[in-house]
């Protein structure tokens, strides 16, 4: 959208804030019940305060088990994407070219990245699945979760470290009573993306009341879609391409432009030679013929028309993943005011995904000599560069596999008159795999495609091994010319297989202790205190390709490193003033960390919440919150990453891009990222009528990360002379860049301002319930200068560029309605309209193309209750996603594989149909 239009869109926010209800409750209200209730004492994840009469000054929204089954999602994670201050940056939809994440579900709150706000299971933390301490959700028992609770706001001095956008505490039901059965089955119109679920949670009380037992286990596989070309929206074959009119960056001609049917100009499954030279602007064929290749609109290394490669058609547009998992939890008293607990897990997800055809972008050379060679081409004795994609076999595919083990222990209690304890351990190993079968060996294929004919044998042998050196064991000649002509043999030898094993442990123990310290003049003093000590630790073992770095891509390095920390913690809550109208309390909580990594840290927040009448109240916190750096940002080796630059030393007024390796490496020197959080709301609730509306600003600051490889480069072209050792250009004196290195550095600074509404609104209508809500997310800026770079606004990007773009606004509208024995819901997911890139001005893209449209999708489903089954209760259910079957917008991956759209915000699928039903006993 316009940036504009903004100060409107916080207008009407606001004033549809006033009329509807949102689809998510609120923990506040959850505390508070019905007035002739007897209340329960509740600790809410915004503070761990537990008092019956506390509420938190931080926004905290609640997902209950209700609202997860009107969705008829098969997994957690899809619900929680789909509140509109979270964004999908790594799940089966997004992480299609992502060679080690993909098929995972985590969660970012804020577009602040997976590992910036703090997963909870139970109010514990979850044991991450990677070095950069992700928490994946697909090891949840989705069944098993009576509520989720977020807290959209800094929580680092109430739960520690990576709470800085925020909290999402998964909480298990533990006061299930009998056995809930679900079926369920769906696919999409166009017969794929199959997704199976079948999941059991059965809970009864033990001893009369004095314990409670829990198990749950869910399976979900999801077939997924396996190729781009399985869309027709990818089919379009859309990319950004260099704009062959444009002269300069002053000459009104936009740089780029996004045009569809493109393929690669530098390859093509036949094996080509780029124009020039004597053996120039060739495609070879299997006939074993050379022809002058078609040519389309060269357009940088795409061209529109013409022969090449489409490397977007064979990679995977969403991940198939099959996962499993079992939580069995038990609390028995023990004494009069002791309890003791314990939960234990096991958790399997599996997922394979393409990522990208095997390609040769000149890396090989081919002689005169190599009898593979078309005779007339040979004849002219000069050698060549071939560029080629290999489609003779399965594009280079992820295949990953999450082993997850968790077990708590622990007991709690209480004493006096008021005063809680509770004491726990907890351990936790996550054993991820990652395997890359069929992966390119670029030795090998030197080695297979440099050919020969033996003078003595006749045959055909790599040139190592002529005459019997044996320079090249095991090598077999390759022939490249023409799709389908390499030998199963030869593409044996030029393909590996990359593993790595991962292995985390996660290990901590923690007590606290709170009550009512003291009465003051308005009421008591509530005070909790804890301590905490946390040590992870990771080991990676790959093999010997990753190590030595043979493979086109992936690489992955041995990896060990861990840390510790040591934490205190105290929090406290202090009404102000109490009347019959009135109330204001004061919430302070801080907390001193000592890690072994970055030294001692500390974390604070205060905050007050006023209620003038019953009904209204207002809240606001300002906290300072930390993420100290991960296991992989501190010791990683090497992470080999591929890229686009646009290179001015080959020309500053309109420079050529250049494909790059854009390695990046850990750092032991980094310290801690540090925020500034402040938030101010208001709530107000009457009747079935609830509503909150909160203004946030999160300030990071040396947040940690890498210099983009453009940014090196232009930074270095300017006179920075050190980052130009970060640099590696062609030995061959070309001026062409091959390696931007990067180094981990706290450099980045992140600023975000928005406005989050949550309404609801519940009435009895005819024999029914009614139920309206909305819940939105306006971004007001979201200002990024990463690692030092100049400042952008990302809110209202769309497009690919950035990692950090997110809608500037974001709304879902429900409805429901429930009879006795029947119900119906719809939802409409509103995705504002934006820009490709915020970087691009008109020298850059034009104006209609950089500009992206508004997405809205419409999700139905209803339930119908069947009579007669005795003591059970059987729910029939139904739905549709997407029901208008919107597409996705076009917005091109700027890279050599022409991704189509953006799976982060959109959905991938298409309209989708799903069956099911719920038992309960």
């Amino acid at each position: 959208m316009g940036y504009g239009s903004k100060r409107s869109l916080v207008r009407a926010a606001v004033g549809i804030a006033c009329v509807l209800g949102g689809q998510y409750a609120f923990a506040q209200e959850a505390s508070t019940a019905n007035p002739g209730d007897t209340l329960e004492e509740l600790t809410v994840t915004g503070s761990r305060i537990e008092h019956s009469g506390f509420q938190a000054p931080t926004p905290v929204s609640v997902l209950d088990a209700s609202q997860v089954e009107q969705r008829g999602t098969t997994n957690i994670a899809n619900v929680i994407n789909e509140i509109p201050a979270f964004t999908g940056t790594i799940t089966p939809a997004s992480t299609g070219l992502n060679s080690r994440q993909n098929g995972i579900n985590a969660v970012d709150l804020r577009g602040l990245g997976t590992n910036r706000n703090l997963v909870l299971l139970n109010g514990r933390r979850g044991t991450p699945f990677d070095e950069f301490g992700n928490v994946d959700l697909n090891a949840v028992p989705s069944l098993a979760i009576g509520r989720v609770e977020v807290v959209t706001g800094g929580a680092s001095a109430a739960w520690g470290s990576d709470a800085v956008s925020g909290v999402v505490n998964l909480i298990y039901d533990e006061d299930l009573e009998g056995l809930k059965f679900n079926a369920q089955y769906g696919q999409s119109e166009h017969g794929d993306a199959e997704d199976t679920r079948l999941a059991a949670a059965w809970g009864t009380s033990l001893s009369g009341g004095s314990g409670h037992f829990l198990l749950a286990a869910d399976y979900n596989k999801n077939e997924g879609i396996a190729e781009g070309r399985d869309r027709a929206w990818q089919r379009r074959s859309p990319a950004l391409v260099n704009n062959p009119a444009n002269t300069s960056l002053t000459d009104g001609i936009p740089q780029y432009l996004i045009r569809d049917n493109a393929v690669l100009f530098i390859a093509s499954p036949n094996g080509v030679t780029l124009p020039g030279g004597p053996n120039g602007n060739l495609e070879f064929f299997p006939d074993g013929t050379a022809q002058e290749r078609q040519l389309g609109e060269i357009m940088g290394d795409f061209m529109i028309g013409g022969s090449g490669s489409r490397l977007g058609d064979r990679s995977a547009i969403f991940i198939p993943t099959e996962r499993f998992n079992v939580l069995a939890t038990l609390q028995h008293d023990i004494g009069d005011n002791t309890e003791a607990f314990v939960e234990a897990s096991f958790a399997q997800s599996k997922s394979t995904g393409k990522l990208v055809d095997a390609f040769s972008f000149g890396d090989v050379e081919i002689t005169p000599d190599n009898p593979y060679l078309p005779a007339d081409i040979a004849a002219r004795g000069r050698p060549l560069t071939l560029f080629r994609t290999f489609e003779e076999i399965p594009p280079i595919t992820s295949e990953s596999k999450n082993d997850n083990m968790r077990f708590v222990a622990g007991f709690k209690g209480d004493f006096g008159n008021s005063f809680k304890w509770n004491a726990s351990g907890q351990y936790g190993r996550t054993k991820f795999s990652n395997v890359q079968p069929q992966n390119l060996l670029v030795g090998n294929l030197v080695l297979a495609a440099d050919a020969v004919r033996d003078p003595v044998s006749g045959n055909i042998v790599c040139r190592a091994n002529l005459g019997g050196a044996n320079g090249a064991p095991g090598c077999v000649p390759i022939n490249l010319f023409g799709k389908g002509s390499p030998s199963a043999a030869a593409l044996d030898y030029i393909t590996g297989r990359g593993t790595s094993d991962t292995e985390i442990k996660q290990t901590v123990f923690m007590a606290d202790v709170g009550g009512e310290l003291f009465d003051a003049w308005a009421g008591p003093l509530l005070g909790t205190f804890g301590v905490e000590w946390r040590k992870e630790q990771l080991d990676r073992v790959v093999n010997a390709p990753n190590a030595n770095e043979e493979f086109l891509i992936v690489n992955a390095q041995p990896l060990n490193g861990e840390f510790t920390a040591k934490e205190g913690f105290a929090e406290f809550a202090l009404p102000v003033l109490k009347t019959d109208q009135q109330s204001l309390d004061l919430n302070a909580a801080a907390r001193f960390t000592d890690y072994s990594t970055v030294g001692s840290v500390t974390t604070w927040k205060v905050g007050l919440v006023y209620s003038p009448v019953e009904s209204l109240r207002f809240r606001g916190s300002v906290s300072q919150d930390i993420r100290a750096p991960s296991i992989g940002e501190t010791f990683v080796k090497t992470v080999l990453l591929f890229g686009n630059v646009s290179n001015p030393f080959l020309n500053p007024q309109v420079p050529p891009t250049d494909r790059v390796e854009s390695p990046t490496m850990g750092n032991p020197d980094l310290k801690e990222e540090t925020a500034k959080t402040t938030t101010f709301g208001v709530v107000y609730s009457i009747g079935g009528f609830r509503a909150s509306v909160d203004w946030y600003h999160i300030d990071l600051t040396d947040t940690i990360g890498t210099l983009s490889a453009q940014s090196v480069v232009t930074r270095c072209f300017k006179g920075e002379t050190a980052l130009c050792d970060l640099i590696t250009f062609n030995p061959d004196g070309s001026g062409d860049i091959q390696v931007v290195a990067g180094k981990n550095l706290n450099l980045g600074n992140f600023d975000l301002k928005g406005i989050d509404a949550e309404l609801r609104y519940t009435q009895p209508v005819g024999a029914g319930d009614l139920s309206v809500g909305l819940i939105s997310s306006y971004l007001i800026h979201k200002e990024i200068a990463p690692s030092g770079g100049a400042v952008v606004d990302t809110a209202g990007e769309l497009g690919t560029g950035s990692n950090y773009g997110t809608p500037d606004f974001k709304a879902t509208l429900s409805v429901g309605y429930d009879l006795e024995n029947w119900g119906g819901f719809a939802q409409a997911r509103y995705i504002g309209s934006g820009v490709y890139d915020a970087t691009y001005g008109l020298e850059d893209l034009a104006s209609n193309e950089n500009d992206i449209g508004a997405v809205t999708y419409v999700d139905l489903s209803a339930h119908y209750d069947l009579s007669n089954f005795g003591n059970g209760e059987v729910r029939i259910f139904a739905g549709i996603d997407n029901v208008l079957d919107k597409d996705p917008p076009v917005i091109p991956l700027n890279f050599i594989s022409n991704s189509a759209t953006n799976g982060t915000h959109y959905d991938v699928i298409g309209r989708k149909y799903y069956v099911g039903a719920r038992v309960k006993f």
